[in-house]
């Protein structure tokens, strides 16, 4: 390929990219499916249960998926997820019951499977055939900032449209989801170092691989429950705005600056890696720390004075969830790019439910406040722990490792 088709067809494939990130995260039926649940007669218990069939779905998936995007076709996983996404909005459309609604989490679940860690190892190959892997944080962290632009407009979206038509919110946002699988369609079909016919490399071999990269267990581990944190306390956003006094009507202005601030530090996660020099586990772990103290900061005694260190801590996380998959993608094979990618979203996920699990007693017994501020201390140590077990390794193994 000459040099002006190679760089046309690096660039269509990221504009692709871009669009596919938008469009698999554009449903308008985000901020309105716990409604639609409670309006077809379930109550808390079972939109809770619904909510844990999800967590399981993704869990139990989570490293099949990568395996398989690994030994058959990344494009097509993806293609597949998304068809399933968009088959769960569907499902509860013609069946909005309890059933019905279990059936299309369990199907949304295992999208998110199918999409995690794939992803990512797809657009990390597909730039390495374009000798531009050095891009990745760049464009995965635009990709991440468009996402998150999609998922705004859902929220602000969503709820006018229900109000009109329940109908029109899932069909929409099935459509949505097709749209986003017909897009992966126009990826280039980018393989796995994995020849056919050849024998499987299994996936103990592959995590022994893994584990003997410097540095590599610590961040995934740490580094996942320091940044799993922000996730969690996504699901209580809302509430701590009603905490401190913001009225209903303006809930959704304060998650669209939090959703903003996310963009950001994802969207720019590439200058300030460079910026602040990013590129090594122990330099990562003091951002995520200078995160955690901005969170406490603000929520200790939260006014408006500390809204600002509030929403940088969602920025600070951002941007290093992006520089983490970069520094993990930049070390490991592309043969078991997929798999290793799905078993650090494995961690994430349970890490997560742990997480979420633990917030419940704490903000029953303790208040809402409790919460974030357990978050931060859960966060920093998380870093701390980061960064004393990347100085560990680099002290055995020699003073450039973990740089």
């Amino acid at each position: 390929m000459d040099v002006p088709n190679k760089a046309h067809s690096l660039l269509q494939l990221i504009r692709t990219y871009y669009l596919f990130s938008f469009f698999q995260d554009f449903a308008l039926v985000y901020p309105v499916y716990a409604i639609f649940f409670q309006e077809r007669g379930l109550d808390y218990a079972r939109i809770s249960a619904l909510l844990a069939i999800w967590s399981t779905a993704v869990l139990l998936a989570e490293i099949p998926s990568g395996i398989l995007a690994d030994r058959w076709s990344r494009k097509w996983v993806l293609f597949v997820g998304m068809l399933f996404k968009a088959s769960g909005f569907l499902v509860w459309l013609v069946r909005p019951d309890f059933a019905g609604f279990a059936a299309g989490f369990t199907l949304w679940g295992v999208q998110e499977a199918l999409c995690s860690g794939t992803t990512e190892a797809f657009l990390y190959d597909a730039l390495k055939q374009h000798t531009a892997s050095d891009r990745f944080v760049r464009i995965t962290g635009r990709g991440g900032a468009i996402a998150r632009v999609g998922i705004v407009l859902s929220l602000l979206l969503g709820a006018l449209v229900y109000s009109r038509s329940a109908t029109a919110v899932l069909v929409a946002s099935a459509v949505s989801m097709a749209g986003a699988g017909g897009l992966v369609t126009m990826f280039p079909d980018v393989r796995s170092g994995h020849r056919p016919g050849a024998p499987s490399t299994p996936l103990v071999q592959h995590l022994r691989t893994a584990v003997r990269v410097p540095g590599l267990a610590s961040l995934v581990l740490f580094g996942s429950l320091a940044t799993v944190v922000y996730g969690v306390l996504d699901e209580y956003d809302p509430l701590l705005a009603r905490h401190v006094g913001v009225p209903v009507a303006l809930i959704g202005i304060w998650g669209t600056v939090r959703f903003a601030a996310e963009a950001l530090g994802a969207g720019f996660a590439a200058t300030i890696s460079s910026t602040f020099r990013l590129d090594s586990p122990r330099r990562l772990a003091v951002w995520l720390c200078t995160g955690s103290v901005a969170l406490f900061l603000s929520v200790f005694h939260l006014r408006a004075a500390t809204l600002p260190l509030y929403f940088l801590y969602y920025l600070i996380m951002a941007s290093a969830e992006v520089r983490m998959q970069g520094w993990i993608h930049d070390r490991i094979a592309s043969e078991g790019r997929a798999t290793i990618g799905s078993v650090v979203s494995f961690v994430y996920e349970a890490l997560g439910i742990l997480l979420l699990l633990a917030a419940i007693p704490v903000a029953a017994g303790h208040g809402l406040s409790a919460v974030f501020l357990g978050g931060s201390l859960v966060s920093g140590c998380a870093a701390i722990a980061l960064f004393a077990g990347t100085t560990r390794r680099s002290t055995a193994t020699g003073p450039d490792s973990a740089l």
